[in-house]
């Protein structure tokens, strides 16, 4: 029972990989979708950016004395 199940697990997974990589191929400029908060176009639109990017600025703000866009804590 179990090694059955082992094989149909593997065939599928198999399968679903195989799928991927033809619709990669066949498709005109096939690409994997973009998936990261930084690169999305629709989000960056909306004004909304990488995390690590808006630690980092609020982190320079918060050594030059400004203070903290989202709670205003003053330094």
């Amino acid at each position: 029972m179990f090694l059955t199940v082992l094989i149909l697990s593997v065939l599928l997974i198999g399968l679903s990989i195989i799928g991927m990589a033809i619709k990669l191929l066949v498709i005109k400029n096939g690409k994997f979708p973009v998936t990261t908060v930084g690169g999305n176009i629709h989000l960056k639109k909306k004004g909304i950016s990488c995390p690590k990017h808006e630690e980092l600025r609020e982190y320079r703000n918060y050594k030059k004395g400004s203070p903290c866009a989202g709670c205003g804590f003053e330094v």
